[in-house]
């Protein structure tokens, strides 16, 4: 983790994911070879009736497989993040909770309600 930090109603953290290699979602070959780097912005479950807004730095890498129709993949934390995701999958599971309870009108409102800035 790099930073934490609060403003107001959030609660910040900024990380890096630090690993060394990251597989390829194409093939499952692992590879080293760094692209570039990127930020994305996670929503996690609240903490003590706080917006928790992650911000992590993950890495591009490229496909050393030749046969792989994937050139280039940035890295999935596990646990954390799946591709195209904005939100960690512990707050996906609450999301998911409160839609099912209240049949989908409760989690619209909620979801509306967080916004990355």
């Amino acid at each position: 983790m790099r930073r934490f930090y609060l403003d107001g109603a959030v609660v910040g953290l900024e990380a890096v994911a630090v690993s060394p290699t990251a597989a390829c979602p194409g093939c499952g070959r692992r590879s080293d070879r760094v692209h570039g780097r990127y930020q994305r912005q996670l929503m996690d479950a609240p903490v003590g009736g706080r917006q928790v807004r992650l911000l992590l730095v993950v890495r591009r890498f490229f496909c050393d497989n030749v046969a792989c129709a994937k050139k280039a993949y940035a890295e999935q934390v596990d646990g954390l993040t799946v591709r195209f995701g904005r939100q960690t999958a512990l707050a996906r599971a609450m999301l998911q909770a409160i839609a099912l309870a209240g049949g989908g009108r409760p989690a619209s409102v909620w979801r509306a309600g967080w916004r990355c800035r």
